[in-house]
Parts: structure tokens; sequence; C-alpha cells
């Protein structure tokens, strides 16, 4: 969690041992490109994001590294936030509209997020690589300004036509929702990758078919 009293997160302890973490925004964009390919079985995209994650070689056992992975995606990259599922009185679950949680993507939307960097903070995010935190990044991205480019792509991707609007208004409108519409949101990607924490049961059922 984002605190002004303490010095930013770079460590995790596992079992009475301290992981240090390299936590640069663009590494951990990295971690996101892992899990969002669906080429790569879960166990292995467990591995590799441990790869990218850690400074230091582990030893871990698979189903310990997929609790530390765990982890580490709950506590630290997600920083906490939890993918709840809404319920009615009767505890059935709610479908949301979909476009409501289409908003960014920090791959689609990079040009735009770069741009806007710029725009609003002067800060070039390339000679930032390898050293902004993630939880700086996070912090700047959330308060970006709305004359950003990042800020009105997403007013265009969640404004719905009404009836105050006219016909060539709502036409004009439709285009700038097709044009910056995307493929695959981060919240859908950050799902993903907190459903790949939770298939613990399947990567241990995988192990033992393979007699691990």
């Amino acid at each position: 969690m984002f605190s002004l009293a303490r010095k930013l997160q770079n460590s995790i302890d596992y079992n009475g041992v301290t992981y240090e973490l390299k936590l640069a925004f663009d590494n951990v964009l990295l971690v996101f490109d892992v899990l969002k390919d669906e080429n790569i079985d879960d166990l292995f995209k467990v591995d590799v994001v441990m790869d990218l994650l850690l400074t230091q070689t582990h030893e871990l056992e698979d189903e310990q590294m997929v609790e530390l992975y765990t982890l580490i995606m709950e506590t630290v990259i997600l920083q906490g936030k939890k993918q709840e599922v809404k319920r009615d009185l009767a505890g059935n679950v709610i479908d949301e509209d979909e476009d409501d949680k289409k908003l960014y993507s920090l791959e689609e939307d990079a040009q735009y997020i770069y741009a806007s960097f710029l725009y609003d903070y002067q800060i070039d995010l390339i000679d930032q690589q390898g050293k902004m935190h993630w939880f700086k990044f996070n912090a700047l991205l959330a308060s970006l300004s709305d004359d950003t480019m990042f800020k009105r792509v997403i007013d265009i991707r969640q404004r719905m036509p009404n009836k105050h609007m006219t016909g060539e208004e709502k036409s004009n409108l439709m285009k700038l929702k097709q044009l910056y519409a995307l493929k695959k949101s981060q919240e859908e990607i950050e799902f993903e990758a907190m459903d790949l924490a939770e298939k613990q049961a399947y990567i241990k059922q995988k192990m033992a078919e393979r007699g691990e």
C-alpha cells in the first residue's frame, strides 16, 4: 500500500525469508504481458513472473512458488485490491455492464499514458524505465488531469449517448468510441492475474499428473 509515512515496499516476507523485488513500473508491465499470454500454461506463467519479480534465484517447490506468487500479486502488484463479485439480496451474481469495465489498458493505452505523463508532469516514462516504482506510477496515473489525452480517451469510452444529443453528436460519439475501443481492459487483465492465483488446486493436479 502506498504510504507517505513509510519507504516504498521493495521486498516481501514468506516463510521466514525476505525476498527482494524488482518493482520498476516497466518490469511490472512485463508481468501483465506474461499473464495475458494465452499460449503459456499457468504454472509456467508463475515461473516466468517470479523470475521477473525476484532479484535472487529461488529453490521453492512449485506449490510454494505459487503461494509466494499469490502473496506478491495480491498484496504488492494489485496493492490489496480485491476483484469483488457483486450480488443481489438473494445472493445471486449481478452481471455488470461490460462497457463500464473497459476503461483503460496499460498496454493498449501506452502512447496516451506516455504523452499524458509528459504533458502533466514533464516526466518521460521511457527515461524512467528501471527507475520509477510501480506504486509511484499508479499514484501519478490515477491523478492525471482531465485535459490529458489518457483521461479524455477514458471519458469517451464511458460516455453514453443521451436524449439531449443531436443525431450528428451521437454519430460522432459512436465513431470516437469505435476508434478508442479496447480489446482487453486493465481490469480484465488484473482479474486474470487474481484468477491465476486461485488455481492452486489445478496446478497441484498437474504436478500430480507429472508424478512430482
